[in-house]
Formats: structure tokens, C-alpha cells, sequence
């Protein structure tokens, strides 16, 4: 049984058709259509999801050096973890020293911060090396 959309308002019908599924059910799309042109539109209304996508944008490799400043970046925090492993202690803010041993909650959050500062960096420059391959 088919709706009838004579009794259904604009509102209705614009809701009807940005939630029909097109494809099961493209008689009533068109059935939607041509009861909003009745009702005054020339052009049926876009979808609410069509009208408010945005257009990606392209994503532009980085420079020179802006890859020479991550790479300086992801060394500098290297070495801090691999300093915090080698000692067994990691400073924090106000020049605290966490160890495994006092804290070691906080000892492994601040070396995952330092591999993820290395980790970033390194990526950003994989992902804009493999960008700006033609």
C-alpha cells in the first residue's frame, strides 16, 4: 500500500524524501517529487545531508621544511624516552622525576606521550612523502 502525499504537508514531504531509500523505492520518489511541484516548488528540495556537505579539501603535502622540523622534533622526544628507558625516570612538570618504581602510572603516561611526540611527527612526514608521489 502506497502513501498518499496529496495530504501530506511541504515539511512532510521534504522529511519523506530526504529519508526514503531511493533505491528500494523509486516510484515514491518520484511520486514525492511531483507532489512538491504541485505544491509550488519547480525543483525538488536537496536533502538535508546533500545541502549540508562541505567539499573535501585537498590535502597539500608538507615543505621541505616543515619535514625537517618534524623529523627535529621526533629525534628530540626519541631521545627523551629513550632516555626515561635507559635511566628508569622521566622529569614531569616543575622538573619532578617520576620513576617506574614511585609512580608508575605516571611514568608510563609521560613515556607514551614521548612516543607518541615521536610517532606523530614521523607519520605526518610517511603521509606527505606519499602525497607528493605523482
Amino acid at each position: 500500500m502506497e502513501p498518499d502525499y496529496k495530504n501530506y504537508s511541504v515539511d512532510e514531504l521534504c522529511e519523506s524524501l530526504d529519508s526514503i531509500d531511493k533505491q528500494a523505492y523509486p516510484e515514491r520518489v518520484e511520486s514525492i517529487k511531483a507532489e512538491l511541484k504541485l505544491k509550488g516548488y519547480s525543483e525538488p528540495v536537496k536533502p538535508v545531508d546533500e545541502a549540508l556537505e562541505q567539499p573535501e579539501e585537498e590535502q597539500k603535502p608538507l615543505g621541505p621544511i616543515s619535514q625537517i622540523v618534524a623529523v627535529l622534533v621526533a629525534i628530540l622526544f626519541s631521545w627523551f624516552a629513550f632516555s626515561a628507558i635507559q635511566t628508569g625516570s622521566i622529569s614531569g612538570r616543575r622538573g619532578r622525576e617520576y620513576t617506574y618504581e614511585s609512580s608508575p602510572m605516571m611514568f608510563l603516561f609521560l613515556l607514551s606521550v614521548d612516543l607518541l611526540l615521536v610517532v606523530m611527527p614521523v607519520y605526518a612526514v610517511i603521509k606527505s612523502r606519499w602525497l607528493s608521489k605523482p
